[in-house]
């Protein structure tokens, strides 16, 4: 359902008419497509669109009760108000505004066509001044481009003038509004406060009343019947119902953990492949690391270091489709000539970014499918354009943040932490709604270590379900409060993870006395080599990271968190799994 702005054969340009318009299909596989360009010909032809409901697989109630004889009629006596009108002889409301009556609407087109003839009498003397003083030329420009405009407005209004014929009676609003759950599940999205005069309530009184009426009735809860959906690239996602995995690739020098081990396209690639095949269902790239104190080498460009390994990606991922023997695909170019594993589905690929530029870049050679933005798209609210194009739309990460990465953590008042975060990014929602970018393809990050100390990621992992109705994406993976959560031990740890690296050459022994994760290492090093680490690093403080990290995993999915961003996927993978055949049913 979608809230739209316009106007249809007016002439009076400050005056904006507003529809809402309902759209469904029984077509679920082709239903993004279906509808999304539903959307964009309703801007082209009708008007902007300026808010949207969720999308929603729905159940008629005679459907969930068993019983088609509950479809419940609406006499004629029920829809009669001063706010409908009939269409007999094309005179009716069609295109007015939603708060106007079919008399209203006569005045109104009676004062249009007196408005039209007066300017026209104006223009034509201005035109017979101008004339004189312009070339034959121009004149014959000037008839020209009036004409071309007046057989547009012609043609346009001669398929208004079908419409309402075929209108025998238009009712405002709908006439089964009170009745049908689906239509108030829709606009209890849009306009929860909306009271309009023929209904007597507003639009969240009279759904949350329909919902308790008919569990007290029925002992049937409508929302569990009325699934909401979200999107990602063209597939639609059901709220809350799946813990999906994004890995994460950095492929800059800076980031905290991986920086610089992956600025290499094909080393990238691999790694890309490899996550894919380790159960990641999406792939965040970032060409910019957003550490706390990081200062971008100003020598190398975002851009550089991003494009090349996504069009490499493109170019794998392509062959591979292209030479499907066997379920393989050689790693030329890729790795080492070795024979590689893959899942049938492309991954979904976001990228993370602030970048108009490069998102830009990214949108029109087709690399990527979700913008991951930081800063909520307040960094340059022109990126919002790039969301939709023409039938296709981007869906989009919203993040709470602070300052930059050399302010951030000196700001962390808030006056309600919780609400405060979940107050903004329902800001920056509306923000987008309002362009044109449909609900459904929204989701909401609370930016954990962004801005917080470390008791604040865990209060806001907390009350998490403050996030219930929304499609919620976290990224927790190593973050420094995660070892702030652990007691204290006697362990030490002079390493690095190059320690530990020299420490499991193929040189070393196998059978030392002191050998790797041995509870009896007198040095207290604890000398494991961490998978995918600068190895600069810490070991004891990433190990327990990336352990604790697999706790939040496991809260994520009682939590019904939609999407996790994690370093560490075949582990996050196992986790889920291990749960998921727990709780089968």
């Amino acid at each position: 359902m979608a809230v739209i702005e316009g106007s249809i054969n007016s002439e009076e340009r400050n005056k904006r008419n507003i529809a809402v318009l309902n759209f469904g299909t029984n077509d679920k596989t082709n239903c993004v497509s279906i509808l999304e360009t539903g959307l964009y010909l309703t801007e082209k032809y009708i008007g902007k669109i300026i808010n949207s409901s969720y999308l929603y697989e729905t159940q008629p109630e005679y459907i969930v009760l068993g019983e088609p004889n509950l479809d419940r009629r609406v006499t004629e006596e029920e829809f009669q108000n001063d706010h409908n009108g009939g269409s007999s002889g094309g005179s009716g409301s069609s295109g007015g505004s939603g708060s106007s009556g079919g008399s209203g609407n006569s005045r109104n087109s009676r004062n249009s066509r007196n408005s039209r003839n007066s300017r026209n009498s104006r223009n034509s003397r201005n035109s017979r001044n101008s004339r004189n003083s312009r070339s034959s030329r121009s004149s014959r420009s000037s008839r020209s481009s009036r004409s071309s405009r007046s057989s547009g407005n012609k043609k346009k209004n001669k398929m208004v003038e079908h419409v309402k014929d075929s209108i025998n009676f238009l009712c405002i609003p709908h006439a089964y509004t009170k009745y049908r759950y689906s239509i108030l599940l829709c606009l209890n999205d849009m306009l929860p406060n909306y009271k309009h005069a023929a209904l007597g309530e507003t639009i969240n009184t009279l759904f949350t009343n329909y919902e308790y009426t008919f569990k007290y009735t029925h002992n049937i809860n409508l929302k569990e019947c009325n699934k909401r959906l979200y999107v990602l690239r063209d597939k639609i996602y059901y709220l809350k119902k799946k813990t999906h995995i994004v890995g994460i690739l950095n492929v800059n020098y800076d980031s905290f953990s991986d920086g610089g081990l992956f600025v290499n396209p094909t080393i990238a690639v691999k790694r890309m492949f490899e996550m894919v095949n380790q159960g990641a269902t999406v792939i965040d790239i970032g060409g910019e690391s957003s550490a706390p104190y990081v200062v971008p080498n100003p020598s190398i460009s975002e851009r550089d270091l991003v494009l090349p390994v996504l069009k490499l990606f493109q170019e794998e991922w392509n062959k591979k489709e292209k030479n499907n023997v066997g379920k393989t695909i050689s790693g030329e170019g890729v790795a080492t000539g070795e024979k590689m594993h893959y899942t049938a589905t492309k991954p979904i690929i976001s990228i993370d970014t602030v970048n108009y530029d490069l998102f830009k870049e990214c949108v029109e050679q087709n690399l990527v499918d979700i913008l991951n933005d930081i800063s909520a798209c307040t960094n340059n609210p022109e990126i919002v354009r790039l969301l939709k194009r023409k039938t296709k739309y981007y869906s989009v990460v919203l993040m709470h943040k602070r300052g930059n990465p050399h302010t951030m953590d000196k700001m962390t008042q808030y006056n309600d932490l919780i609400y405060d975060i979940k107050n903004y990014l329902e800001e920056r929602l509306n923000f987008l709604v309002l362009n044109g970018i449909p609900r459904y393809r929204i989701l909401f990050d609370v930016g954990l270590g962004f801005a917080k100390k470390h008791d604040q990621s865990v209060k806001l992992l907390q009350h998490i379900h403050v996030y219930d109705d929304y499609p919620l994406f976290i990224g927790y993976s190593r973050k420094r409060f995660i070892s702030h959560c652990m007691d204290q031990n006697g362990l030490t740890n002079t390493g690095t993870n190059e320690d530990a690296g020299a420490g499991t050459s193929k040189d070393a022994d196998i059978m030392d006395d002191h050998p790797c994760n041995s509870s009896d290492d007198q040095q207290g090093k604890w000398l494991f080599q961490l998978n995918h680490m600068r190895g600069d690093k810490d070991r004891l403080l990433f190990h327990k990271n990336i352990c604790g990290g697999l706790a939040i995993a496991s809260y994520s999915f009682y939590k019904k968190v939609d999407l996790i961003r994690v370093h560490d996927v075949l582990e996050t993978k196992a986790v889920l799994d291990v749960l998921a055949k727990i709780h089968q049913c």
